[in-house]
């Protein structure tokens, strides 16, 4: 219409009913359509239909604001037309119902809009410390926490209208929903768990749960801190809204952790098929391991609960398969007579045994062998107190290096296990290895001291064997006048002594 935007050109148009009519019909449709904008922008911002039990992360709470921010913008831009300009114009000046209730929605409009501009700045300063959760890795997450903390408490202090509990409680939400996404990528390797090496995958999982204690140690630091400014701003946030999901998560990878542990375990037991016994359990285990690998759902969707049951019954197959493992190992020490032997099978099994039931029934095997271990030395003791006047000697050597050679195998015998035990600091603190250790000292002081006293008496003995080629060589008979050799039979003792030294003072460095 031809009306110029003045206040007489409107006064006229006012006064026209057929014209005032129809722009007072225009006015309250954008009422109402402005309305229902506003209406439905108040029940998405108080979050009835943006939902923290969702999926989501964080960058969708700033993509809401622009979105928000955009829509009241563009009305504010519109307004500015000329076309708005006299529909508001004539309104006024006709004072009608229209043109009141506009002013009511034009101030809401005006608050929206600004509060989604304050939203919209406060909100793009996490960007950056938010940036980890979509390009990074648990790692890089842990790092970014104490900028991320410290910008969310800046934008709860300062900002003017996201700083509500409800508001702030639902960007925590988000948070931790996009933590929980972040970490299923990073321990599913092209979808998948089973496929992945043990070792590696243990690892992944860990870190899963480290970050959602550092996640909330951090939450809890800031919270404290501002306890202590008591006039300042608060994290009184729903905590158990915030950390509940996460948790959920970090039971399910408890299990994961605790299940593939069991598999690593024994797939490294599967690669000593040189200890007799074992093949029945093995096959047993990967009949297990089979059956649930053929479950038809995701293992990291924490929502599911079929997994828990199928976990329960996995453990109670795996207990049943350790019962009759723990068998197999008492029955292999009952069959031991050797200290020596004993602790070579118990470190095989160490190596290979990592769940805690398992490991602690070593421990205590640990502490068996020792104490038989103490009976060993008392049966050095005997052999020793028996022989040491005339020990059994090996076939042909001399006296002095037998003697040696038989001393040294019984210090062998008790000396490499004690080497042992002395590195497990358990054994050591307790009363029975105080005993134990003593009787050791002084068995093998004896045997120490035996073989000093026959090599100190050989070296004595050289002289005297020397002096035996300072006669002559070759001498006549003084009777029959034949030649005969001057040899004394003590060089020929002396020599076999020293070469039997020789070897064994070389095979006992050898074996040292």
């Amino acid at each position: 219409m031809s009306i110029e935007l003045k206040p007489a050109a409107f006064n006229k148009a006012a006064a026209d009913s057929k014209t005032s009519g129809h722009f007072e019909m225009l006015l309250n449709n954008w009422c109402d359509q402005v309305e229902q904008l506003l209406d439905q922008s108040d029940n998405d911002a108080s979050g009835a239909s943006r939902k923290a039990t969702e999926d989501v992360g964080p960058d969708t709470e700033l993509e809401y604001w622009r979105n928000r921010m955009g829509k009241f913008n563009s009305i504010t831009e519109q307004l500015k037309c000329t076309e708005c300009k006299l529909v508001l114009g004539v309104t006024m000046a006709g004072r009608t119902q229209a043109h009141r209730n506009w002013k009511a929605i034009d101030m809401r409009v005006t608050d929206a809009a600004n509060e989604a501009k304050d939203n919209v700045k406060y909100l793009t300063t996490l960007e950056k410390s938010l940036e980890p959760m979509y390009v990074g890795n648990p790692t890089t997450i842990i790092d970014s926490l104490p900028a991320l903390m410290n910008n969310i408490k800046m934008m709860h202090t300062i900002a003017r209208y996201y700083n509500t509990p409800e508001r702030m409680t639902t960007l925590f939400c988000k948070v931790t929903n996009q933590m929980i996404t972040n970490c299923k990528e990073f321990v599913l390797v092209k979808g998948q768990l089973w496929n992945q090496d043990k070792l590696p995958l243990l690892v992944n999982l860990g870190l899963c749960l480290k970050l959602n204690e550092e996640y909330q140690e951090h939450y809890r630091l800031t919270r404290d801190r501002l306890l202590s400014q008591p006039k300042g701003k608060q994290f009184d946030f729903n905590e158990a809204k915030i950390f509940s999901k996460f948790d959920l998560f970090c039971k399910r990878v408890s299990k994961l952790i605790d299940m593939f542990t069991t598999i690593h375990q024994f797939n490294l037991l599967a690669q000593h098929t040189h200890i007799d016994g074992l093949e029945n359990m093995i096959k047993a285990f990967f009949k297990i391991v089979d059956d649930f690998r053929r479950k038809p759902y995701d293992l990291m969707d924490y929502t599911k609960n079929q997994f828990d049951r199928d976990y329960l019954e996995f453990n109670v197959n795996i207990h049943d398969l350790e019962t009759t493992l723990q068998g197999f190992i008492n029955s292999s020490f009952e069959n031991i007579t050797s200290t020596e032997h004993a602790l070579n099978l118990l470190r095989q099994f160490q190596a290979i045994l990592q769940r805690d039931s398992l490991k602690a029934d070593l421990d205590d095997k640990y502490m068996v062998i020792f104490q038989n271990y103490g009976l060993d030395l008392e049966a050095v003791q005997k052999i020793y107190e028996k022989g040491k006047h005339a020990p059994p000697l090996v076939r042909n050597a001399p006296p002095v290096a037998g003697n040696i050679m038989w001393s040294r195998q019984l210090l062998r015998r008790i000396e490499e296990p004690m080497k042992k035990f002395s590195q497990n600091k358990n054994i050591m603190t307790t009363k029975e290895s105080k005993r134990i250790v003593k009787t050791y000292n002084r068995v093998a002081r004896a045997l120490i001291e035996f073989e000093m006293l026959w090599h100190q008496g050989w070296v004595k003995s050289i002289e005297n064997a020397k002096a035996g080629l300072q006669a002559t060589l070759i001498v006549r008979h003084p009777d029959t006048g034949r030649l005969l050799v001057n040899f004394d039979k003590e060089i020929m003792q002396l020599m076999r002594e020293t070469k039997y030294l020789q070897v064994s003072v070389l095979k006992y460095a050898v074996s040292e």
